[in-house]
């Protein structure tokens, strides 16, 4: 380094500089090299304070939270997170496990997919196997109804019940006075009836529309309602009931305005217990009897019976596409050698076909049925020419047309789906 002439560095010269410059920089004319930070001490009240602050802030905000998403909190989309997101359920395709022990032919129902409710759950399925809907349930007995996308699901002989779409139940509803339920029913419109027990009577119905407004009430005095259909417009029902008061079995069906106090009709159909009602149209209705089925025309009064003779009832559909019932009768009386039966809506036995099938469910969808036998599944035409057949696996319960090409088996444990058969 070069130093000029006249000015003289040493080390120690450029340390006593340093030095000098940090004891202008000094606090409280101590240096800063032998000044220590001294510490603060907070009173455990304030800290106290503060914690409270903070947690009032955090249950402020979570409430804000919980009323801007009040809709999604429900425990039911809360679950639905936990098992996806959490669990990481995913769609895995069919066959699908069935959730619960047990599952009712009659809870079982397809439209894009199957639904049903079991003996712990209600649970929807996409076309692929995905989890739409999952809820669960504490009904003793768990009946389940569909029309469309609409749900309704409720504890038979208890007083709750909910009421959806396929996507989502709602919240889980009481009976006026807590009186059990008899039946129920939905429309496509989501409008839906409730029928149940009633004080001075054998039943009661009462209607509601799709936003849970009550909109007709009837009071039943000498039958007991057990089947009951809602039409589409929501504006009328035809409801099915029996007596034993005389010692015989009396039926009756009653087709109910609901811009009139009383029935705009009544028709007899004795010795017959109904086991299901369903409106084919605005004016015709299908009634699944247990020694009969009926159609009746509410426009003209007519009502047409379809008498089983000596046979017996095993299976049946309705397919309210084509305004077509099916029906299974066991030629031997013990479930064996069953003729199929094709019926229109004005009551006339279209077609007969003899089998030696033991069928123990079938499923109508256009001009193509399914019979479920011993684990394996039947498809023909209408015209009884058989097209194939496909393995369904022992335990199975039930098999559901979803079209003419997708079939759904509802067994002991899972539910499969059939697309192919030869």
């Amino acid at each position: 380094m070069k130093i000029k002439k006249g000015h003289r560095h040493s080390v120690e010269s450029i340390e006593r500089r340093k030095k000098s410059k940090r004891e202008v920089l000094s606090y409280e004319d101590m240096p800063l090299e032998e000044y220590k930070q001294q510490n603060v001490e907070i009173s455990k009240t304030a800290v106290k304070r503060i914690l409270i602050v903070a947690g009032i802030l955090v249950v402020l905000g979570l409430i804000v939270f919980a009323i801007a998403n009040r809709e999604n909190l429900t425990p039911e989309k809360i679950s639905n997170w936990f098992r996806y997101e959490v669990l990481g359920s995913h769609d895995t395709g069919y066959p699908v496990k069935v959730v619960g022990t047990t599952v009712n032919e009659g809870n079982f129902y397809c439209d894009k997919g199957p639904v049903y409710v079991s003996d712990t759950a209600f649970e929807s399925l996409s076309s692929t196997g995905n989890e739409l809907c999952y809820t669960r349930h504490s009904f003793s007995k768990p009946m389940l109804n569909c029309d469309g996308d609409n749900v309704i699901i409720y504890n038979l002989g208890g007083n709750g019940y909910a009421v959806g779409t396929k996507k989502g139940l709602g919240n889980l509803k009481s009976t006026k006075e807590d009186k059990y339920i008899i039946t129920a029913d939905i429309n496509s419109q989501g409008d839906y009836c409730i029928v149940t027990q009633a004080d001075g009577y054998l039943s009661k119905i009462f209607v509601y529309n799709k936003d849970n407004e009550q909109v007709y009430a009837y009071s039943f005095a000498q039958y007991y309602i057990n089947a009951v259909a809602l039409n589409s417009q929501g504006t009328g029902c035809v409801a099915c009931g029996f007596s034993g008061d005389s010692g015989s079995l009396s039926g009756i069906a009653y087709v109910l305005d609901f811009t009139k106090e009383e029935p705009a009709g009544t028709f007899s159909i004795d010795e017959n217990m109904v086991y299901r009602v369903e409106y084919l149209s605005s004016k015709k209705v299908c009634m699944v009897c247990s020694n009969s089925s009926f159609m009746l025309d509410i426009g003209s009064g007519d009502l047409k019976q379809v008498d089983y003779g000596n046979m017996e009832l095993t299976a049946f559909d309705i397919d309210t596409d084509t305004d077509f019932l099916v029906l299974s009768l066991s030629r031997s009386g013990d479930g064996r050698l069953c003729s199929v039966e094709y019926i229109d809506s004005s009551g006339k036995v279209l077609k007969v076909n003899d089998t030696k099938r033991s069928i123990e469910s079938m499923s109508l969808y256009k001009n193509q049925i399914a019979i479920l036998d011993s684990g394996t599944c039947y498809f023909y035409d209408n015209e009884g020419k058989k097209l194939g057949k496909a393995e369904a696996g022992n335990g199975a319960i039930a098999v559901r047309l979803d079209d003419i090409d997708t079939a759904y088996v509802l067994g002991i444990n899972d539910i499969k789906k059939i697309t192919e058969y030869k």
